[in-house]
Order: structure tokens, then sequence, then C-alpha cells
């Protein structure tokens, strides 16, 4: 069975009452149990129960301790588990994922999808849990993503203390600088900055596949992102001699948006025409209203992406064949926006001439009147 998304999850997660959780159940062959607030087993179908050799009576109406019993020591950890789902059947954490390691006469994995549950009239039921099946070489794949992300998140705080210190020394915190000793440190720092957001960028493209990128959605202004991200990059086009022009004929309606990651996917989308485009250009920013959502385009005066490369562009550490050596950067910009835009329910793409630049639009929807 392949592992259910998120939405979908989502929606078998949100029952009117017990009853249309338990018919799901009785359907469900993915192994599923369900906690109310105190602990107790509400439902557990036959595709957990099969899996642990009992009948649902050992389970079902007892202590969520009864489960880990049951268990007992083919679950590693089983104490620090049973923590969790007790703070997820409280509602005292929000939907998660995880990895449970089964071990009987074989070692087995699993993906648990945990979600809080709620009456029709929004009173809490308790916490759905799905078991989905992993390969071991899924659960390769999530250790090794596992490892990055902490070991950017070991990384990045020592990078932040030692460009501070940089920053210090450059700003004449320990006095008078020699010529070549401020050369050395203005190249220290800008080998810090690009590790950083080097670092970053791993750790926002761990947290999107993971899936634990959350958005904080309200009605905003898609202009004042634009202002915004164009200041942030202003100093940076100057260094580019590139001029960055916004055309916005009107007030644009609010879109329904988090404001940071909008601001990233902008400021992205404005580094990179600065970068590609020629000393003395003009990057263009337009904003429209089409049919229910706001387009945003970010038009360069650079050389163009030939056509079988314009896909690609959006994956995993890919860049342009032929300029990534001169211009440098990650290759994970682009698919970071394009993660961030999708999670907006919109979507992004490029139009471009060789030779005659590139223009990278964007489109999300408009909040609903009145806001939400």
């Amino acid at each position: 069975m392949s592992p259910p998304s998120r939405k979908s999850s989502a929606s078998l997660a949100a029952p009117a009452d017990l009853e249309t959780l338990r018919a799901w159940f009785d359907a469900a062959v993915t192994p599923a149990f369900a906690v109310d607030p105190s602990g107790r087993l509400l439902l557990a179908n036959r595709a957990l129960v099969d899996l642990l050799g009992i009948t649902p009576d050992v389970l079902v109406g007892k202590s969520l301790s009864n489960l880990v019993a049951v268990m007992g020591d083919a679950l590693p950890n089983a104490d620090a588990y049973s923590r969790r789902v007790s703070r997820l059947a409280e509602d005292k954490e929000s939907v998660s994922d995880t990895l449970v390691e089964y071990h009987t006469d074989q070692q087995l994995f699993f993906k648990e999808i945990s979600q809080p549950i709620r009456r029709s009239d929004g009173a809490p039921l308790g916490c759905l849990f799905l078991w989905v099946a992993m390969t071991r070489e899924k659960q390769i794949d999530q250790n090794k993503n596992e490892f990055i992300s902490i070991a950017s998140h070991e990384l990045r705080t020592p990078m932040t203390s030692i460009k501070g210190s940089l920053d210090l020394l450059l700003g004449g915190f320990a006095g008078d600088l020699g010529e070549e000793t401020r050369e050395l440190l203005v190249i220290a720092q800008s080998g810090c900055e690009r590790l950083i957001r080097l670092i970053n960028d791993v750790l926002d493209i761990s947290k999107i596949e993971a899936g634990r990128m959350q958005l904080r959605l309200q009605p905003i202004s898609l202009f004042d992102c634009v202002q915004r991200s164009a200041r942030t990059i202003k100093s940076y086009a100057d260094g580019f001699q590139v001029k960055i022009v916004i055309d916005c004929p009107g007030p644009p309606p609010e879109v329904l948006g988090d404001r940071d990651r909008l601001d990233q996917v902008v400021t992205n989308l404005l580094g990179n025409a600065v970068k590609f485009s020629p000393a003395g250009g003009t990057v263009t920013v337009s904003l429209c209203p089409v049919a229910g959502a706001m387009q945003c385009r970010v038009k360069d005066q650079g050389p163009g992406i030939p056509p079988d490369q314009r896909d690609r562009i959006f994956g995993k550490f890919q860049q342009v064949e032929g300029q990534a050596g001169k211009k440098g950067g990650t290759g994970l910009g682009l698919a970071i926006a394009q993660a961030l835009i999708r999670q907006h329910q919109g979507r992004i793409w490029v139009e471009s001439e060789v030779d005659r630049g590139s223009e990278f639009i964007f489109q999300i929807p408009s909040a609903p009147s009145g806001g939400t």
C-alpha cells in the first residue's frame, strides 16, 4: 500500500463521530489505532491486531500501556513512545510523523503518521495513528535526511557566531585593521555567509521533504513582499550594477500566504535575476491579478535558459549548464521556491529565450473577500 499523503490523512482524521471513524477503520488495510485524551484506546483495526498477533479486546477500551506492553521488547524506547502518543492524544502537539521500529522475527519499519481528531462540534476526540510500512531503503533514506538536518542545525550555531565575530572585527570593534588583514577578513566573511546560506537551504529542503514545513497563512500584500525583498537585496544588486524596477499599476488584492516564506521566494528570484543580468541591466518585477489569484513575474536581461534545461532547473542541486561555475549558488533555491509555492496551492514556471533573458512567474490564490 502506498503511503497516504498528508492531505488524505488529514481528511480521514476529521470524523463527525466515533462511528464514522470506526467505519474507516473497518476498511483500512494499514495498521491503525485511535487514543482518547485520557490515554484509552478507542479503536484498533484488524491490520494492527494481526501484526501484533492478538485479538482486538486486548487493546480496545484499555490503557495505552496495554499496547506498549503487547509490543514489549519489540518496541525500542517504549516509555518515550508512550509519552509521545499521550501528548498527541491530549492535543498538546500538532500533526507529526516519526519512525517506528518493530522487532519480532524480522525487523519491520513503519512511518507513523498521527493527527488529532475532533467531533463535528470541535470537541477533542483524541488522536489517530497510522502505521505505513516502509522498505529498508526508505528507512535508510529517512535516517540520511534526519542526519543531514541534525548536522545542519549543529553547524548553523557556530557559523552564526563566527560571522558575528567577523562583522565586529570589520566594524572596528578591535581597532583599526591593516589593509591586508581587512582583505583576509572580508574573504572569511564572504565564505561564512555562503556556508550559512547553504546550511539554511539544506534545513529548508529537509523540512519540506519530511513534510514539516508549516505555513502561517493569513491575508497579506504581495506588493509589500516585493518591496521588502527589493530593499533586502538592494546592496547586492548595486554590487552587480543592476537596477530593480517594480511594476504594479494599482493596489493588488491580498493573497493568502505566509509572509516570511513568500519573502524568501521573492528574494530568491530577485537574487537569481540580479546575478544573471549584465552590469547596467534592469530586473523588472510585475504584479497583476488573474482569475482569483495574484501573479508575480520577475524578468531579467540575462543569457536565458535553453529549452532542454527549463524543467530541470527546479530540481535539487540543479543549475544551468555552463553558468553554474561562473555564478555560484547551491542549486537549492528554485527547488525550495517551487515547494513553497506549491504549499500555497500555487504554481511556478519559467519563460525564457536564449540571449534574451528569463522570466520566472509564480501565481498563488488571492485571499477570500473580507479576510479569513
